[in-house]
């Protein structure tokens, strides 16, 4: 498994839960507000690949810390790309730690299998656009089929989900908030993120963040289809 940063202790991820967040390099997106360019673009992932921690250092920092631990946050840039994903989750697994994932939902299959075998305890999955507009926003011509195989494994799962769409003035407009809400109808959760300005990929990159008030418009709006709606500003 590629890990190429760890933070060793956060209280971000679950509320009154403690845990290590992971962060796998690559991904298949090239999102123009990603905030982690280095972790995306093959000519700056060479010097990720120089410096990537060993597998064997993480369980043993797991091992040690398991009494103060009880979450790892598996995060990417896209966690799913990593082949052998499958069994580090089974050896987190095996030491008895709730494993998140994080993903876009490009790979369904791996995360039917990692269910299955009961591997996962939460997943977040990002929707960038509205369904068939993924291109608008992740910059790579894609087949959106995959992505909503993996809404309907999360929606049919029985394990806790989120789906979660982080907003950008003048790319995203309430017609496209209601049009995802549709897609993701009576999903157990939905997070409005809101963009924020810095170290984008494209550094160019100038749209901007929506106003309080304009986010609670788009959760009214994704209320009447998911009950539990929230922001993330």
């Amino acid at each position: 498994m590629q890990i190429s940063a760890i933070n060793k202790f956060s209280l971000i991820e679950f509320p009154w839960e403690v845990s290590a967040i992971i962060f796998t390099p690559g991904c298949n997106f090239r999102c123009g507000y990603c905030h982690n360019s280095e972790f995306v673009l093959k000519e700056k992932l060479k010097n990720i690949y120089k410096n990537l921690i060993l597998e064997k250092a993480f369980f043993n920092f797991l091992e040690i810390r398991k009494w103060l631990l009880t979450w790892v946050s598996i995060c990417g840039w896209e966690p799913t790309l990593q082949k052998d994903l499958f069994d580090f989750c089974f050896k987190i697994k095996s030491l008895w730690y709730k494993v998140k994932l994080d993903t876009n939902g490009r790979d369904p299959g791996i995360l039917k299998k990692l269910l299955e075998n009961n591997l996962l305890d939460y997943i977040a999955m990002d929707i960038k656009h509205e369904i068939w507009s993924f291109d608008k926003i992740v910059w790579v011509k894609i087949d959106e089929k995959p992505y909503l195989e993996s809404i309907n494994i999360l929606k049919n799962s029985n394990i806790d989900y989120e789906f979660r769409t982080t907003i950008i003035k003048w790319i995203h407009d309430e017609k496209i908030i209601e049009n995802i809400s549709k897609y993701i109808s009576g999903a157990k959760a939905y997070y409005l993120q809101n963009y924020r300005a810095w170290n984008t990929l494209d550094p160019n990159f100038s749209w901007k963040s929506f106003t309080r008030l304009e986010l609670e418009k788009f959760k009214n709006i994704a209320d009447k289809y998911i009950k539990n709606v929230k922001i993330r500003n």
